[in-house]
């Protein structure tokens, strides 16, 4: 017999799959969506569908395509079937379950999608790849601050020019261009983004995986245009530059910034041992020190955000830290373990930031900024910038 909390909770799924199967986002299914957001519900995290996708929608196996067309696509029927068995390995079946892209209605103007890719050895789940289509905005999600966290990756690596998204060994996102699916209550881009779990492939494939990565999620982006009734397509990208290596340290010379120092005791030298540099041009610089052995979570990242809507995105987060200092240029904020700067180059809004996670290091975001951000504005062309940041 069912509790009284799973009785709630398939209340929510059957209110919410309701709205979205008629294309509507009514009060009563956007509270139960958020509902099954929500942390306690644990249903659906960044990597979108989780076990709401499982039972309530469009399924599809290779062994037979009840809802392809005539070239048997899945995922917003953006991918064939040829492709979509390459993102795992020979011996293993694949389901695709999906929510079609939607530019919301009146109560929510964000453009919202998903598709999850399992992949099936004897019929049990072994692997999955979640692909999500989503509105970057801190106002309105509370995913976003984390997300911004995951997805500017020093691991990743630029799709190319025209493109804005990055593409690593662990995520992969991509923005839709400017007046696609733009919200009215928000100033962010709206993403099309991939993330999954254990790779289902042997660490020899990760770099052919990740550019098939890459493409399905260039294939997606352009199945949501579609559907949110944008001109043009994105064009698919070639083969990816290596992913960076890591290197060691510089603490004379942080992240290849000439005069950006880190004085650092032994322990503190241990610590922050390894550094990696990822630049995707016209979206992010992206920097993290102190990886570890697993580099994949950096003890200090410094980044600059390039692209216009991505930084505005990073400005609204700023309007929550609390005082600002303005000066002729910007504006700078901060608190214990992040500061930032944001000014107007030639290309728009800018964003200069530096992240403790974890360094054990008293001021260390404060310590760093001002400089950092004076040698990427000149790297940009941006001017002379002199931050001070709030007492």
């Amino acid at each position: 017999m069912s509790t009284p909390d799973e009785l709630r909770r398939q209340e929510h799924i059957r209110i919410a799959t309701e709205a979205v199967r008629k294309g509507r986002w009514a009060r009563r299914g956007r509270r139960a969506w958020g509902l099954l957001r929500s942390r306690p519900g644990q249903l659906i995290s960044v990597g979108v569908v989780g076990a709401l996708l499982g039972g309530l929608l469009t399924a599809w196996q290779t062994t037979g395509l009840p809802w392809s067309d005539g070239e048997q696509t899945v995922c917003w029927g953006t991918l064939p079937k040829k492709d979509a068995e390459m993102l795992f390995r020979d011996d293993l079946s694949v389901r695709a379950e999906e929510i079609r892209p939607s530019d919301g209605n009146d109560s929510s103007s964000d453009a919202q999608g998903a598709c999850r890719l399992l992949a099936l050895d004897d019929g049990r789940p072994v692997a999955h790849i979640d692909f999500r289509l989503h509105q970057l905005d801190p106002r309105y999600d509370p995913q976003t601050t984390g997300w911004l966290a995951d997805f500017l990756s020093p691991l990743a690596v630029p799709f190319g020019k025209g493109f804005v998204g990055m593409a690593s060994e662990n995520r992969t996102w991509l923005a839709l261009p400017r007046g696609c699916a733009d919200a009215r209550l928000s100033d962010g881009p709206a993403v099309v983004d991939a993330s999954w779990g254990r790779l289902p492939m042997s660490s020899r494939d990760k770099p052919r995986w990740r550019d098939e990565v890459a493409r399905a999620t260039v294939r997606l982006a352009n199945g949501a245009m579609r559907a949110l009734h944008c001109d043009g397509t994105l064009p698919l990208p070639g083969r990816l530059p290596a992913t960076p290596r890591q290197k060691n340290t510089e603490p004379r010379r942080l992240c290849g910034i000439d005069g950006l120092s880190l004085a650092l005791s032994k322990d503190e030298r241990y610590q922050l041992d390894g550094t990696l540099l990822a630049h995707s041009p016209g979206t992010a610089r992206v920097c993290g020190v102190g990886l570890g052995v697993a580099a994949t979570r950096a003890r200090l990242r410094l980044v600059t955000v390039e692209d216009p809507r991505l930084a505005q995105v990073l400005s609204e987060l700023a309007s929550t830290m609390g005082r600002r200092e303005y000066d002729k240029r910007g504006s700078a904020s901060d608190r214990s373990d992040l500061a930032l700067y944001q000014t107007s180059c030639q290309t728009g809004l800018v964003i200069f930031l530096v992240q403790d996670d974890g360094t054990g290091m008293d001021d260390l975001p404060r310590n760093l900024l001002p400089r950092y951000a004076a040698a990427e504005a000149e790297r940009l062309g941006c001017g002379r910038v002199k931050v001070e940041l709030p007492r």
